[in-house]
């Protein structure tokens, strides 16, 4: 019985090892058996300082893999440290300047959200619609593709983000690019819009094409697009035999865009230019942030900081189910106002043609 008894003694505390050591994991099983324990707390190598000095000094070489990772670092070990703020600026650069791009939305979203009062904290709402107009981390190639016909997703996005910037903060230096980034999108919309209407009016559907024309009235009134498609309008109207109809546009374009009427008062399509993209982008490029510098200007064509802002915060974009209502018909002329931009919506429409574009 004692030789059961031991043994059973033994056993009993070979089964208690066994669980001692699943309940306290692999490193307390390592620390028994004299194994490296490689499993404890890591520690910071370098100082605060020489953690951002090193991660800046990679961004000016261009190496943003490892600054991001000095960032990081500098991040997780010294979280309320006098760099937490500004590493976190600098690390949103360095992600969106690697094609990061969601990446680098999300690192500007959470220091709005860490920073609200941080002095530089407009910045981080300027970084977040740029890295959304990139697009996803593929990244949208603005110089080599029409941007009117790709996914608008991305620029909706940042669209309201710049918004937000101009409402929250019209003063900041990133404002007037902000601006002026809103109107490139707003612009490319529209333009999307008329690239449908070409495609209608090369297959003979007049009627489709006017709907889209009409769209960009009453969605898009402050667009570049207007005089496209009052050309559009003209055309299709005269293609469709509404004479008179036709002749009202034509003479809104004798007034207001005349080199859009041939001398023998055709008129003149553009369906396949290419587009001058304010059209070249002509916003400022994204920069680290430095307190003692500023964001790039950009070419304003003449206007003033202040209008460009001003301007940009009237421009609003058609809520996404809006694409499921008809364009709209009136009885009422149209007309432009004295700035030729703004255009009341509506022509004089015959009640037996059917204006709804089933696409």
């Amino acid at each position: 019985m004692q030789a059961v008894g031991n043994t059973f003694i033994k056993l009993s505390s070979i089964t208690l090892l066994a669980l001692s050591v699943n309940l306290v994991g692999c490193q307390t099983f390592k620390n028994l058996t004299g194994g490296k324990d490689v499993d404890a707390v890591v520690t910071a190598e370098k100082s605060e300082q020489a953690y951002y000095n090193d991660a800046i000094a990679q961004i000016d070489k261009g190496r943003y893999t490892q600054a991001i990772e000095d960032l990081t670092n500098l991040r997780t070990f010294y979280p309320t440290g006098q760099y937490a703020e500004q590493s976190l600026l600098d690390m949103m650069y360095a992600q969106y300047a690697s094609g990061k791009y969601e990446t680098a939305a999300a690192s500007a979203e959470q220091f709005i959200r860490l920073y609200p009062s941080n002095p530089q904290v407009s910045y981080a709402y300027y970084v977040r619609g740029v890295a959304n107009m990139q697009g996803s981390s593929e990244g949208l190639k603005l110089f080599k593709l029409n941007q009117a016909e790709r996914d608008t997703a991305y620029y909706r996005i940042a669209f309201a983000n710049f918004q937000e910037l101009l409402n929250k903060y019209p003063n900041s230096p990133y404002a007037p690019d902000a601006a002026q980034r809103m109107t490139f999108i707003y612009n490319q919309f529209a333009e999307s819009e008329m690239s449908a209407a070409n495609w209608y009016i090369e297959r003979e559907a007049y009627v489709a094409a006017v709907n889209r024309a009409k769209w960009v009235f009453q969605y898009y009134p402050l667009s570049e697009s207007v005089p496209d498609a009052i050309a559009v309008l003209a055309y299709s109207h005269e293609k469709l035999g509404l004479t008179d109809l036709a002749n009202e546009y034509k003479t809104l374009l004798q007034i207001n865009y005349p080199n859009m009427l041939s001398a023998d008062g055709r008129v003149k399509l553009n369906t396949k230019r290419e587009r001058s993209l304010v059209n070249k982008l002509t916003f400022g490029q994204l920069s680290r942030f430095d307190k003692d510098t500023s964001v790039s200007t950009a070419n304003y064509s003449g206007a003033t900081k202040t209008q460009v802002i001003r301007n940009a915060t009237q421009l609003r974009l058609p809520s996404d189910n809006a694409a499921n209502t008809a364009a709209p018909s009136s009885t009422s002329p149209l007309r432009l106002t004295d700035d030729n931009r703004r255009v009341r919506l509506g022509a004089v429409e015959n009640d037996s043609i059917d204006m709804t574009d089933s696409n």
